[in-house]
């Protein structure tokens, strides 16, 4: 069994790797386990996020590389389950593809630039902003197959962009990772800061210099997978579009930088290339790349091959890529959700336990799948709920559960509570259900009052331990 609550142990044995330039040392450690790396000497960086000389990186439950231009040599401190050396890497085309992404952001910086000083300005007949054509960089699908790397490449196109000073926004369609904030959900947040080699996209959006564009967006869905709910996960992608392209409307300044989009990874034929298609509309991606899937590459070619809009590309998958089992996604789902109310071993949260009378509170999950028409009476037909609300009584079932706290405000009406992002999480530590004073205790990242009353159910439980 696994922890994601206390630091795992380092073994007491330390080995030197020497790296030749452009060579990758490729690492696994569970998550019972913990390592330290140490850069001894030389250059090299983690998902382009580069290392300090002699800072310490401490890795527990990772599967991760560590790549070298011009050679350098390693320490590691502790017990890898895998360790190895390769020198066959797919660098060159993952450079090669950042390079023409940051001419693209160049060009459209130029754009936005000469249309910001010869043009006021504007808005449509709703009083949204409006884009000038050029003025918006790259925006980037990464689609594949589950564990094609296609996260590991989203993190070092979002480092190389910003250590070239490019913001680009990242866009996590995975509800099954819940890259920025909570598994279940759909976000987005811009890349303000290089990706933290140890924490990879925990401070994605905490830039509150920023202003408005930096704060993360985020949908709740409530399920791991994209084909749990299919409707449901396409309106909220939908949503969040829209509502990142009227974000970065408003800013010139990072819509040049464009946006790095990462997946799930179901790509069948049937739900799964219905759900791409939407997505490629929706956010008006103009660049696909296809990870390690030949028949996924020339389904895209096929249908945008004659598109003026969206141009499709394919890229090897790298040989350091490795499965996941679901024993090894569950608990990187519980270091998630943990980071969200604790924090990291380098940043710690001191979250807060409150009681909220559940006469204050509005608690919904998402309707059922229904029996399928073949089950139901005859003359009576199957209705479709994916996207209706139930009610929740409070009971044992809350317990160790992850609530979604909707920013729907009390005036508004019900019907939008999907559609609207989220403006927290809560966790459920226990449930009393006496008649006179039904309440729930939970523990939140921030004291006091829950900010609204609209909470939301997800299917991800976690025990504090």
């Amino acid at each position: 069994m696994y922890s994601t609550s206390h630091p795992a142990p380092i073994a007491d044995q330390t080995k030197v790797w020497d790296l030749k330039p452009e060579h990758e040392f490729r690492f696994e450690v569970d998550f019972n386990n913990a390592v330290v790396l140490r850069l001894k000497s030389g250059t090299a960086e983690i998902f382009g996020a580069e290392l300090g000389s002699g800072a310490e990186y401490r890795f527990t439950g990772q599967k991760a590389a560590v790549f070298t231009w011009h050679g350098c040599s390693l320490e590691i401190q502790g017990q890898c389950n895998v360790a190895y050396v390769a020198d066959e890497t797919p660098m060159a085309s993952y450079i090669n593809l950042h390079t023409a992404l940051q001419s693209r952001r160049v060009a459209a910086a130029a754009a936005a630039a000469t249309t910001a000083m010869t043009a006021p300005p504007a808005t449509d007949r709703e009083g949204q902003a409006t884009v000038a054509p050029g003025t918006t960089g790259p925006v980037v699908m990464l689609i594949g197959p589950v564990d094609a790397g296609k996260t590991s490449l989203a993190k070092l196109l979002l480092n190389y962009a910003v250590r070239q000073g490019q913001h680009p926004m990242f866009i996590n369609l995975d509800p099954a990772e819940g890259s920025v904030l909570m598994p279940g959900t759909v976000s987005a947040a811009p890349a303000m800061h290089i990706l933290d080699p140890e924490d990879g996209f925990d401070a994605l959006g905490l830039d509150k210099t920023a202003g408005d564009v930096s704060t993360p967006l985020c949908y709740h869905y409530g399920f791991p997978s994209t084909t749990d709910n299919p409707k449901l996960y396409g309106l909220l992608a939908a949503k969040l579009a829209e509502t990142v392209r009227a974000r970065l409307a408003r800013n010139h300044q990072t819509r040049p930088a464009g946006c790095i989009i990462d997946t799930g990874g179901v790509i069948d034929a049937a739900a799964g290339y219905e759900l791409i298609q939407q997505s490629i509309a929706d956010f008006h991606v103009d660049l696909v790349v296809v990870l390690g899937h030949e028949r996924l590459y020339s389904d895209m070619c096929r249908l945008y091959g004659n598109s003026a809009t969206v141009k499709v590309v394919k890229l090897a998958k790298s040989g350091g890529v490795v499965n996941r089992d679901k024993d090894f996604l569950r608990h990187a789902q519980l270091r998630t959700i943990r980071r969200y109310f604790y924090g990291s071993s380098y940043s710690e949260y001191s979250p807060f336990s409150t009681i909220a009378w559940y006469q204050n509170l509005k608690i919904y999950r998402v309707e059922d799948s229904i029996a399928p028409s073949s089950a139901l009476p005859i003359g009576i037909d199957r209705k479709v709920s994916e996207t209706q609300i139930v009610p929740m009584e409070p009971g044992p079932v809350l317990i160790h559960s992850i609530l979604t706290v909707s920013s729907l405000d009390a005036t508004e009406d019900e019907d939008k509570l999907l559609e609207s992002p989220a403006a927290g999480f809560v966790y459920v530590s226990s449930v009393d259900e006496n008649k006179k004073s039904k309440k729930l205790t939970l523990l939140s990242p921030s004291p006091g009052r829950l900010p609204r009353k609209y909470l939301l159910l997800s299917s991800f439980k976690w025990m504090e331990m």
